[in-house]
């Protein structure tokens, strides 16, 4: 497939629907024939091209036009008739920290920016709860839901001065009414906040529905910060459709959306011949640019991609999961938002990682074997995303807590580790690590190597236990499974095409979050302690990597009491600073639930600083508690205060909790400022 073109048409507000016609119908004149199925290539892979308009159409209305599939593979929205009426790596080689990323130099959106000048603060989110998908449990289960976001404050920007660890508010970007901003990227002297009407946080079986993406839309605002005090706004930026997720990588700002075309009196999960009837002649006349969102870029649209940009499943005889919902990829160049380019598959995505050379869109699906996911592999090439693959490979890759930790790229190949459920009470999880690559000769990913395998049959995690921390670091990868002890596995992937266990470590507690310190050390931070009611961080010595061990650990949170820490499922929430010459340091924030002395239930939320000590030693390395900055008691007050993260510059730190800032000195004890 080539390199995706777009038929760029700027129309004004009251020119869409000309704008909109005009992009098809040039569209279609090098699309093929005007009717007709097209010819399938067997090198077309999982996705295949639209050949014309009519076929794009005649897909969609295929799906609203055929009985709903079983129950157990439909949403869970009941079938009804519509009434016309809807619902609304942290390292940067600065000296100070910045936002936690999965990949180097590939930036993620996130509520708290910095640059080493100032700090900017996008409110509290709505919704910010994630959806668990059913079978994985984890230390999220149990976390506690988010007030409702106070949008009025806007986009606030701080100045910081860190020789004194204070901050000082320079100004503030007002939102519109019904603007909620999911986050921000910082790139240069611009300022880009993301915001969309709905967002389902961590992936999970929201992402498996229709209903809940329809009639959403996304805004995208990009400021110039040059004159610090009074932000400009140069671009406005809609996109018909929900957020699922976005990443910059250098000037191109990748945006990842789903919409669901809607219609008035649908039968969206049609459980007999009548309703399928009623869908065949609502939908008898619709044209793609009935079924295509729009772009719209300071006030003037057009369509997001053309039938043309489009692919479609090849699941033509079982259409259980083509969809109709159209997931887009869409590269904006921020110099040039006009120059957008963007391309679309139909069906549902519920998982993304991205890479600095692609990106990979996965699929859950349901299978007479279990559970599959099923992987779309597109290259950014010059900004321009372009399809490159697909394969299904057994279980599913996403539940709660930081999933897209499950996938890698290295050397064009991806690493990928899937949990099958069996149902057998014995042994009720599989975990299997998959390699795929790029087939020579079609739009496929082969299967280069599994784990287990008939040769190396040893199973990752003993019966029972569930998979919490994943990390693959260049050619390993360190797996923590769990059920009442925390195994450690080591595994080598050297040689892509044989991968096994090297080593492995058993220890109490549980890690959800692993963490690269070098090539020697790992720390992991989680859950430990009496009922596993501390957070627990510990630093292993992997120098051999077929015997993993435990240097040493602390245990962070008030003793007694139940503690838990965003950064177990949000890397965004952790920060760490490296150093040359010293020690490294980290931020960890912990809410503490409990009950005082005089039996009153409390809250507190506090922020650990700790460093690495001897790293450049690992048989003698440790870590260890330096202080903490505690945000404002709320007595009474059991409900988690809303997001927090923080930010390492030099021996200054800040500590954003909810939506205000708390600052200290590095080791400062009690001697702290705050709130701003």
């Amino acid at each position: 497939m080539s390199t995706v073109k777009f038929n760029a048409v700027i129309a004004t507000p009251t020119q869409t629907g000309v704008a909109i016609l005009c992009a098809l119908a040039l569209s279609a004149c090098g699309g093929g024939s005007s009717g007709g199925a097209a010819q399938q290539n067997p090198n077309d892979g999982l996705l295949r091209s639209v050949a014309n308009n009519e076929e794009f159409v005649s897909q969609f209305r295929a799906l609203y036009t055929r009985p709903a599939p079983s129950s157990d593979q439909q949403n869970s929205m009941q079938p009804v008739a519509a009434e016309g009426a809807t619902t609304g790596d942290s390292s940067s080689g600065n000296s100070y920290s910045t936002t936690y990323t999965l990949e180097a130099d590939v930036d993620e959106l996130d509520v708290l920016k910095y640059d080493g000048d100032y700090l900017y603060i996008a409110p509290t989110l709505q919704a910010r709860c994630c959806f668990v998908t059913p079978g994985i449990a984890t230390a999220e289960d149990t976390s506690f839901a988010p007030p409702s976001p106070d949008q009025s404050a806007g986009i606030r920007i701080l100045s910081t001065t860190p020789s004194d660890a204070t901050a000082t508010q320079v100004s503030t970007i007002a939102l519109d009414e019904g603007e909620y901003v999911q986050g921000m990227y910082i790139n240069g002297s611009q300022l880009i906040s993301i915001g969309s009407t709905q967002y389902y946080g961590a992936y999970g079986d929201q992402w498996l529905g229709i209903a809940s993406w329809q009639q959403q839309n996304l805004h995208i605002k990009v400021y110039d910060t040059s004159t610090i005090t009074e932000p400009e706004l140069n671009w406005d930026i809609g996109i018909e459709g929900g957020l699922v997720d976005s990443r910059r990588i250098g000037d191109t700002l990748y945006i990842i959306s789903r919409h669901s075309p809607y219609f008035d009196n649908m039968y969206y999960y049609p459980s007999n011949q009548n309703e399928t009837d009623a869908n065949a002649q609502r939908l008898a006349s619709i044209q793609p640019q009935d079924l295509i969102p729009l772009l719209t870029i300071n006030g003037e649209s057009r369509p997001l991609f053309t039938p043309q940009n489009c692919l479609l499943s090849r699941d033509d005889q079982n259409q259980d999961y083509a969809s109709p919902v159209y997931t887009s990829v869409t590269a904006i160049p921020l110099g040039s938002p006009n120059n957008a380019k963007s391309l679309c598959f139909n069906e549902n995505s519920s998982g993304v990682y991205v890479s600095q050379e692609a990106l990979y869109l996965s699929q859950y699906r349901y299978t007479v074997d279990g559970d599959a996911s099923r992987i779309h592999k597109f290259t950014l090439n010059d900004g321009s995303p372009e399809y490159r693959g697909s394969a299904d490979i057994t279980g599913q890759l996403w539940g709660p807590g930081q999933s897209d930790f499950r996938m890698s790229e290295r050397n064009g190949l991806l690493r990928a580790v899937t949990t099958r459920f069996t149902g057998d009470q014995q042994d009720s999880r599989d975990h299997q690590l998959s390699i795929l690559g790029e087939a020579s000769q079609s739009k496929s990913l082969e299967l280069i190597a599994s784990l287990p395998n008939t040769r190396r049959p040893e199973e990752i995690g003993k019966p029972n236990e569930a998979l919490y921390g994943v990390r693959f670091l260049d050619d390993r990868a360190y797996f923590v499974t769990f059920e009442q002890i925390d195994p450690l596995y080591v595994i080598d992937l050297s040689n892509p095409a044989d991968p096994y266990i090297a080593g492995k470590l058993e220890i109490p507690g549980v890690s959800d979050f692993l963490h690269p310190v070098n090539k020697e050390l790992l720390l992991g931070l989680g859950r430990g302690g009496p009922s596993q009611q501390s957070i627990k961080l510990s630093l292993f010595n992997i120098t051999d990597i077929s015997h993993p061990q435990e240097l040493n650990s602390l245990l962070l949170g008030v003793d007694g009491g139940w503690n838990y820490s965003e950064a177990q499922y949000n890397r965004h929430a952790f920060s760490y600073l490296p150093s040359a010459t010293g020690a490294d340091r980290l931020a960890v924030p912990v809410q503490s639930n409990y009950q005082d002395a005089d039996e009153s239930y409390r809250s507190e939320n506090r922020l650990y600083l700790l460093e690495i000590e001897s790293k450049a030693a690992p048989a003698t390395a440790s870590v260890k508690l330096i202080s903490s900055i505690l945000a404002s008691p709320a007595p009474n007050d059991s409900w988690h205060p809303g997001q927090n993260r923080s930010v390492i510059d030099g021996d200054a730190v800040y500590f954003l909790s909810g939506d205000a800032i708390w600052s200290a000195l590095w080791g400062g004890g009690t001697n702290q400022s705050g709130p701003y």
